[in-house]
């Protein structure tokens, strides 16, 4: 199960350092070039919630199984297609898949473990798995490159989803809801629309503008869909989403928190991607590596975290995990050009990893332990939708923050030539200018420019990021203590 979630989340990350060279395979936009991620990003993010709801109905076991098969297959023709338009599609039809794949592989494992001793340690597990594979994405898709051509990309995805598919009928135990009810068809249409309105609002903001009325009109739509959709569900007798779950004690806090650090940290990821190499210059193999310690101590700590919790307490364990990553930014804060990997970013990310870890399993813990065991699929479906769709905000948040803050530090440069004027738009297109240049000092300075201002808005970023995860802990703890007095 963790190797069938492992599959779709490494797919959110690894295509990332594939995009320069899927550019030049199919002479790509850069439009194209955002589609190609954000079209598997746009489709997982909203159909998680239907995903487990329909293996709560059908079977949770069936669904993994019907949803690993089709990933090998769209992998299998996405591998083979010379068409960026049939690319972007068959993605889309990844992210399909993805949702069916990774509510089941949750639910599965609660249901497994259900009032065993376990149960904790095995999210646990499920959560490390999904932390590694934020960070082994970059790392396999950088070797694969390094030695394969681009379709090795979607091959690895063939390798790792068969063998689960064909071992999980003998290994995995089928669960369902015995009494689904009727279908809430026009409570899944309402999610379906809203969370496809917000996703895809926030992947365009930064392209289109926040304050446009396209933007604008998608995030008010949104919202009204997302009003009736609980309107609807507090009147339906069986509902897609059964709202007491947030009722429970420390479910809408654990959600919240959960949303909050993929928020942070895919904004995080994204920025630091390209600080190892616009920055400091390194190959996008190397980029890779250098988030492995992220991955290692993720993987340490996740299991050692439901035994932290039983000993200091669920509302002690989440405010410190999210403390912690708290002040893993503000490490990176203090990075340049120069200073030593091993001074700034090893400590930041290992905080960053163990401050996770710390949060996350415990957190996921509270919410499927406070759903019906009938309703575990949506429960799963919930917090795998909020982990996405944090962290797509994040993305679009946070890049939008680089983004401005890059141009402004670069306008003293670009306001004097026409010539430059692209180089405000990213330190990559800085760098490609610069090589055009001639050997001298106007190539220094432009290098030397625009390394700054991208530290400059590297280091807000992280400030930022910081003083929102501890103002969050400090809130997330008095949570905890109202709760546990009433």
């Amino acid at each position: 199960l963790c190797l069938a979630e492992l599959v779709g989340v490494m797919d959110n990350t690894i295509i990332n350092v594939g995009i320069p060279t899927l550019g030049r395979a199919f002479s790509a936009s850069t439009t194209q070039l955002q589609w190609i991620v954000d079209a598997y990003t746009l489709v997982f993010a909203v159909l998680m919630l239907p995903g487990g709801h329909l293996g709560d109905r059908i079977g949770r076991r069936r669904v993994l199984i019907i949803g690993l098969l089709g990933f090998a297959v769209a992998s299998l023709v996405s591998a083979l297609t010379t068409s960026i338009a049939v690319l972007i599609g068959l993605r889309a039809l990844l992210g399909v898949c993805a949702a069916m794949v990774f509510p089941a592989t949750l639910s599965l494992i609660s249901t497994i473990f259900n009032g065993t001793g376990h149960h904790a340690l095995a999210v646990g597990l499920w959560a490390a798995t999904a932390g590694l594979g934020i960070a082994l994405g970059p790392v396999v898709g950088g070797l694969l490159l390094q030695y394969f051509a681009w379709p090795s990309l979607f091959g690895i995805n063939i390798a790792i989803v068969l063998p689960v598919a064909a071992a999980s009928p003998l290994l995995v135990p089928e669960s369902r809801d015995d009494h689904p009810g009727r279908f809430d068809a026009v409570g899944m249409g309402l999610a379906i629309a809203c969370l496809g309105l917000l996703v895809g609002s926030i992947i365009e903001g930064p392209q289109i503008g926040w304050t446009t009325p396209s933007i604008l009109g998608g995030l008010a739509a949104s919202a009204a869909l997302a009003g009736a959709f609980i309107a609807r569900e507090r009147r339906v007798d069986r509902p897609l989403l059964d709202l007491s779950l947030f009722r429970a004690a420390g479910v809408a806090t654990c959600t919240a928190t959960i949303g909050l650090a993929f928020f942070c940290l895919f904004g995080f990821t994204f920025a630091i991607t390209i600080y190892f190499q616009a920055v400091r210059g390194y190959s996008a193999l190397r980029a890779g590596l250098a988030i492995l310690p992220f991955a290692a101590v993720m993987g340490a700590c996740s299991p050692l975290a439901p035994v932290l919790a039983r000993r200091l307490g669920i509302g002690r364990c989440i405010p410190l995990g999210i403390a912690l990553m708290g002040v893993g930014f503000w490490i990176v804060s203090f990075a340049d050009a120069a200073n030593p990997y091993w001074a700034v970013m090893v400590p930041a990310m290992v905080l960053m990893a163990a401050g996770l870890a710390l949060a996350q399993g415990p957190a996921t813990d509270i919410i499927l332990s406070a759903a019906p065991r009938d309703e575990i699929g949506v429960a799963s479906g919930v917090n795998d939708s909020v982990r996405e769709i944090g962290g797509t905000i994040g993305v679009a948040v946070l890049g939008s923050i680089l983004t401005h803050v890059y141009r402004d530090q670069m306008s003293t440069v670009t306001s004097t030539s026409p010539s430059l004027s692209a180089a405000g738009d990213s330190i990559m297109a800085a760098q490609q200018i610069a090589a055009t240049l001639p050997e001298g000092s106007q190539q220094t300075t432009l290098r030397a420019t625009a390394s700054d201002a991208f530290l400059s808005a590297l280091h807000i970023n992280c400030l930022i990021l910081t003083g929102i995860m501890l103002m969050a802990s400090i809130l997330i703890a008095f949570r905890f203590v109202h709760n546990a007095r009433h």
